[in-house]
């Protein structure tokens, strides 16, 4: 992992995550991150999206739509830490329960995609909102002490990981 977020407060779980980051730079990484998975994603048919490599494992659909919905949920946490007075103390959420709950079956894989680029799109320009004073500031969500910065960096690592995930057992016959 790069030495510059080694000073981030996040939960050590999410250092999974960071440890596919290159740079330090956030907008380099949420860029870089999402190319990658669009480089894998882009070629797809609507069947291989649909693939699962072992019974009751998500589907590719359902990884991209997991990468959704977790990337605004953090958003919303970046929000809500540097845009109120108060200290925040955000409760988690099931990341498998709102799998189950998503109908991905409703989006073609570049509709799909393209949800996914306007998300990364927003994050982006959210991430560019904030002071450096502000990306310092630290809240509680899931039971654990979470620094703004660190949701970017997460973001994009977070992608990375799932890309790989996707390459390791999702592609390889």
């Amino acid at each position: 992992m790069l030495s510059a977020l080694d000073a981030l407060t996040r939960p050590a779980y999410f250092d999974t995550y960071l440890g596919h980051l290159e740079s330090d730079d956030i907008l380099v990484e949420l860029e870089r991150s999402g190319k990658e998975l669009n480089a894998l994603i882009a070629s797809m048919t609507e069947e291989q999206l649909d693939h699962r490599y072992a019974p009751g494992k998500w589907s590719i659909r359902q990884v991209v739509q997991h990468l959704v919905d977790t990337e605004l949920i953090f958003n919303y946490r970046a929000i809500r830490i540097g845009r109120e007075e108060t200290s925040q103390n955000l409760e988690g959420f099931d990341e498998n329960a709102y799998a189950a709950k998503a109908d991905g079956s409703r989006l073609s894989g570049s509709d799909l995609m393209a949800f996914f680029h306007a998300v990364r799109t927003s994050t982006g320009l959210l991430y560019q909102t904030f002071s450096d004073t502000q990306l310092e500031l630290v809240g509680i969500a899931s039971g654990n002490r979470i620094q703004i910065k660190s949701l970017f960096y997460i973001n994009a690592g977070h992608t990375l990981h799932h890309a790989a995930v996707i390459r390791e057992r999702y592609l390889q016959k």
